[in-house]
Formats: structure tokens, C-alpha cells, sequence
């Protein structure tokens, strides 16, 4: 049985699906498991197809590593009362935006701003459309996808 592999639509590599999926499958062949660990280490040979997925430069690689916990840091706020009412819901207390420059901005500036939340809303569709696409072919899942279908 044999498989081909595409690239996520947003997803950015400089080498093919096909070409990084085998290697992964050759990753976990030889160690008998598939990590970031065991990514990371074949992907370190230059000789490896994985080496050009990755930032081998350490100060390049240090200050996207640090980019990536201020994303984290900034995403794990949730608002937890508003105007002295309890939320009942983990509600993030701020939202990303891309219009115009990519920044975080507060929810209730992104829910008052009609663009703004426009695109808040759009990329949830988007979201919920993916993890549809990825969970459709669950059973289990099925009355999710339909109310899914319904609603998006």
C-alpha cells in the first residue's frame, strides 16, 4: 500500500511532502517511534532531506524560539471576569489580527471593531472547517460534523 502526501494549503517548506513524509516514515522505522526529538536530530545532518526544514543558525533559531513563547505567553490570557460579571467560558483576552500589521489586540476592541471581528469570525470558520476536514472520518465524530455542516 502506498501513499502520496500533499502539504497542509498554509503550510511552508522548502522540500516536498512526499520527500519529508518518507523521511518521517524512515525516522520512525529506525527508532521505533516518531518525535520532535528524532526529527531534530536526522533533520540536523546536512545530508538529511529534513535539514532545510529547520533554522540552524542558533541566534536566528533562539529569537524565533522566543517569538513563538510571547505567542504562547500572550494566548494564555483569558479573561476570567467582565464588567464584575463572571465569564463562564475561557474567553482569550487578546486575538490575533492580521489586517494591516499582524498584532494581538484586546477581544473587546476585536469584538467592537466590525472588521476586526469580521476576520476573527472568518478564521473560526476557517478552524472549524479544518478540524472537520480532519475528524470527518471518525464515527464517533459524525453528530459533530453534522451540526458542523449545519451551521458553517
Amino acid at each position: 500500500m502506498s501513499m502520496i502526501y500533499e502539504w497542509k494549503s498554509d503550510s511552508r517548506f522548502p522540500i516536498g511532502a512526499q520527500i519529508a513524509a518518507e523521511r518521517l516514515q524512515s525516522i520512525r522505522a529506525r527508532n521505533g517511534e516518531l518525535t520532535p526529538r528524532g526529527v531534530v536530530d536526522d533533520a540536523s545532518s546536512p545530508r538529511s532531506p529534513l535539514h532545510p526544514c529547520f533554522e540552524w543558525n542558533d541566534e536566528k533559531a533562539a529569537d524565533a524560539h522566543r517569538m513563538w513563547q510571547a505567542r504562547k505567553l500572550i494566548g494564555s490570557i483569558v479573561v476570567a471576569e467582565y464588567d464584575d460579571q463572571p465569564v463562564a467560558k475561557e474567553t482569550r483576552a487578546f486575538v490575533h489580527i492580521t489586517a494591516n500589521d499582524p498584532q494581538y489586540v484586546p477581544i473587546e476592541v476585536a469584538m467592537a471593531t466590525e472588521s476586526i471581528r469580521d476576520e476573527v469570525l472568518n478564521r473560526a470558520r476557517r478552524e472549524i472547517k479544518m478540524w472537520r476536514a480532519r475528524y470527518a472520518a471518525y464515527e464517533e465524530f459524525s453528530h459533530l460534523v453534522a451540526a458542523i455542516d449545519e451551521v458553517v
